[in-house]
């Protein structure tokens, strides 16, 4: 899975950091490439989630004052019943001193719950790859809206998350757990997946043809404003190209809204 991992188990001042799993075609996606870095007070809603049994990171997104929505990928450490609800937990965490490998313990989560078709359609980049993770009240800093509809080709949008920069060795994940911004616009929608394509490794900071890369997982894609999309995966846009393709879930898609309406507490 194409994930950033960090080292050791979190306590309550920090955790310490690792290289990142294999980059695979299809794969969980994670770093925003040619992302600009932006400081953890700028878009308060998404939180860089760690999942202590695996050393993994995500990135998700409060969509209420308790909730994080996120890809179910991102839950994968823990055991799912034939409901959706997962055994476990996630914690939200800053990063301190990237340096240092130190980050503080936010919070953890007290119920996570999975689209349990994800599991049954093999566990891979699919269109039920989505998450609800609970936290205590008084968790959020801030709340995002999720957008009225799916959005168009061609609309510009902006992404967000906490992955590799990937101007580094990817096998590297020193410089995980940065938070990243950048802008690009949709190049297709269908299925339930909004998709685009960017550069495949970082050559400038201007925050423009962004694509998602590992730790970016779970994170959002926001239009307007507005939440459209969850990151679930990527790959190369073709046997030559220098660009990478992104996957994002459409939270608007008829399976979406049916698994947020049905477990949105």
């Amino acid at each position: 899975m194409k994930r950033v991992v960090f080292r050791g188990l979190v306590s309550v001042a920090f955790v310490s950091m690792m290289g990142a799993c294999g980059v695979a075609e299809q794969d969980s996606a994670s770093n925003i490439v040619n992302g600009k870095s932006i400081d953890n007070a700028d878009y308060p809603s998404v939180v860089l989630l760690y999942d202590a049994k695996l050393g993994a990171i995500c990135t998700g997104t409060f969509i209420n004052e308790t909730t994080v929505v996120s890809a179910a990928h991102c839950t994968e450490g823990g055991k799912v019943d034939a409901l959706g609800n997962v055994t476990g937990a996630l914690s939200i965490i800053n990063v301190k001193n990237l340096a240092a490998g130190e980050a503080e313990l936010v919070a953890t989560s007290t119920s996570m719950v999975r689209n349990i078709k994800w599991d049954k359609a093999g566990k891979n980049v699919n269109k039920y790859d989505l998450s609800l993770i609970t936290f205590p009240a008084g968790t959020a800093k801030a709340v995002s809206s999720l957008a009225a509809a799916t959005p168009k080709v061609g609309a510009s949008f902006t992404i967000v998350g906490y992955g590799l920069n990937q101007s580094k060795n990817l096998m590297d994940g020193a410089s995980a757990g940065v938070k990243r911004l950048g802008g690009n616009v949709v190049s297709s929608v269908s299925q339930g997946f909004i998709q685009f394509t960017g550069a495949s490794t970082t050559t400038t900071a201007d925050g423009t043809n962004v694509s998602a890369g590992a730790g970016d997982s779970g994170g959002p894609l926001f239009v307007e404003g507005k939440l459209a999309g969850i990151t679930s995966g990527g790959g190369p846009a073709g046997s030559f190209s220098n660009e990478t393709k992104s996957i994002y879930i459409d939270v608007n898609s008829t399976d979406s809204q049916t698994f947020i309406k049905k477990f949105l507490k």
